[in-house]
């Protein structure tokens, strides 16, 4: 409790700081929309930043933005990355320039899911919007885990919010999950609730407005979309049904991918649960094919996340030859309503936005 009251001393500071001019406020010269949470652990941010790149229009889709040209851009910090390069681009919108373990699970995920769209690594988010702007025309970003980062000014700020863990036990860190205190909610300029069909969605909802009373809010799900091998061959959702699975993972919340498999149809005989952002090795390999075939499990299964953490460790072959390890692809599905504001809020049809 004595370090959780520290912790709020200094954010209070750190706030204090920044409201009153002290620490200074960067600008990039083009829109900014931040998508984070105020809690540690897994609220859906990866998803849906993907979610919201295919919004605001990729190369992979319907451009529904009038903004031209629109050069859109991924700002993330890559958290557990191993690269010490202080901005490293992941992609340069055409072809993966780094790997999983440099870039970081997280940022490699974005950027193979996003043809198209430059994703830059760096912790002075500022820093990597001009590195974007000068290397590849950027004039629009969206801020990954970006809503503690105050020193870089957003022109919207979306918070997600887990249904089925909005704020932990109420504490901040390190007592608790809270990375600020639930008045932040305050300054989000829209909510998303994530999860909102696996916990009290109502509920949650109830908690933001006692905080935030003017600001849409949002529900959002997990829509499983394929199941695919780690060369990236698609089987389909079908190819699990009935099949007796070893899961493992190491994610924040384990609960949301085990509750989707069994959704899908799969038996679900075992279940190893690692740390969350974990590199494998040859031993949790190992560890993975033993329990497998104590099991008899037809199929062993993971997160696309952790596939990706799988990939720099060991080289596919060598995963081949030992265990057929399959992946859950997922898509972060929100309200239409979400979209229709976004792009009218942030002035992206040509309307302009609310003023702040």
């Amino acid at each position: 409790m004595f370090l959780s009251y520290i912790y709020r001393l200094l954010w209070a500071a750190r706030k204090w700081s920044y409201d009153t001019g002290i620490l200074k406020i960067k600008k990039l010269p083009c829109p900014v929309i931040c998508i984070g949470n105020i809690t540690t652990g897994g609220t859906g941010k990866t998803p849906t930043v993907i979610a919201l790149a295919r919004l605001l229009g990729t190369p992979e889709g319907e451009q529904i933005s009038n903004l031209s040209p629109q050069r859109l851009a991924i700002l993330t910090r890559g958290y557990k990355r191993k690269s010490t390069e202080p901005i490293l681009a992941v992609n340069d919108g055409n072809k993966i320039l780094s790997t999983p373990q440099d870039a970081g699970d997280e940022p490699y995920l974005i950027a193979s899911s996003l043809k198209g769209v430059p994703v830059i690594v760096g912790k002075d988010r500022y820093r990597s919007g001009q590195y974007a702007i000068a290397r590849f025309g950027a004039n629009l970003f969206i801020l990954d885990d970006g809503y503690q980062h105050i020193r870089l000014h957003r022109d919207l700020n979306i918070l997600l919010i887990d249904a089925t863990n909005p704020s932990g036990n109420g504490h901040l860190l390190p007592k608790g999950v809270l990375r600020e205190p639930l008045s932040a909610i305050g300054r989000a300029d829209c909510m998303i609730i994530s999860r909102a069909n696996e916990g009290d969605a109502a509920g949650v909802e109830r908690l933001i407005r006692s905080y935030n009373r003017e600001s849409p809010v949002f529900y959002a799900y997990y829509r499983p979309v394929d199941i695919a091998d780690l060369r990236g061959h698609t089987l389909g959702l079908p190819y699990i049904r009935g099949k007796t699975l070893l899961l493992f993972s190491g994610i924040a919340n384990p609960y949301s991918f085990r509750n989707s498999i069994a959704n899908l149809g799969g038996v679900i005989k075992g279940e190893l649960i690692f740390p969350d952002h974990h590199w494998y090795t040859e031993k949790d390999i190992e560890k993975i094919r033993l329990e497998a075939k104590r099991l008899s499990a037809d199929a062993v299964i993971t997160t696309e996340k952790d596939a990706v953490r799988l990939i720099d460790t060991h080289t596919l072959t060598d995963i081949k030859n030992k265990l057929d390890i399959l992946a859950l692809q997922v898509e972060m599905e929100i309200d239409k309503g979400f979209g229709e504001w976004v792009l009218e809020r942030s002035g992206l049809r040509g309307q302009g936005g609310k003023e702040e």
